[in-house]
């Protein structure tokens, strides 16, 4: 039976889902200075480019931006759940997102033979006027990939619930998916602080 482009969505999803744990991961250490921040993306640089890694995730990039406005358009979101509608407009954002962050993380490695770790983003979110646009840009990414996952979270879990409703599992579901947008919002709010200059000079 051939694998349906939903199925092949969700793969290429949770690749990429395996590599932002890593990124986000990585962007928490700066709490601990921009030193830490290197020293730690140093280290995984040796996983993510690795180049059958990172043509993996390139080719896992256009393919989920591709699939997915194609989802969209098949199914739409207009008269759908909440969760359905969250799911939709955070990843339609994270498609933007997606294709404006990698042109210029490689414009900066290939064209500008730039290093484009902490301070790539860091100089660019303290800098007048460019930070008008990159602080939102880069919260509003942060807040819709945890948006996106709380949402597909959600939605499985309505999937489950419908097999056995029982109110205490709908409500139990519920407040794994607000603890799921608590905890990025939280996780959002650090990194932000910590590219913005907040907690040490940039």
């Amino acid at each position: 039976m051939p694998i349906s482009l939903k199925r092949l969505h969700r793969l290429s999803g949770i690749i990429l889902a395996s590599f932002l744990l890593l990124h986000i991961t990585n962007h928490l250490f700066a709490l601990g200075g921009p030193q830490c921040h290197i020293t730690v993306m140093n280290i995984l640089r040796h996983v993510y480019r690795f180049w059958p890694v990172e043509l993996l995730l390139l080719l896992c990039v256009g393919f989920q931006v591709v699939s997915g406005l194609g989802l969209v358009m098949k199914k739409g979101f207009v008269r759908q759940p909440w969760y359905v509608v969250a799911q939709v407009l955070s990843g339609l954002y994270l498609s933007f997102f997606l294709i404006y962050h990698v042109q210029a993380v490689l414009r900066g490695r290939f064209q500008w033979k730039m290093n484009t770790g902490f301070y790539f983003a860091a100089g660019v979110a303290n800098h007048y006027p460019e930070k008008l646009f990159f602080i939102p840009y880069y919260t509003l990414s942060l807040v819709a990939v945890f948006t996106h996952i709380a949402a597909v979270h959600y939605l499985k879990r309505m999937e489950q619930w419908q097999l056995k409703p029982e109110d205490h599992f709908k409500r139990r579901y519920k407040n794994e998916t607000i603890g799921i947008c608590i905890a990025g919002g939280l996780v959002t709010f650090l990194i932000m602080i910590s590219l913005c200059g907040v907690l040490y000079a940039i």
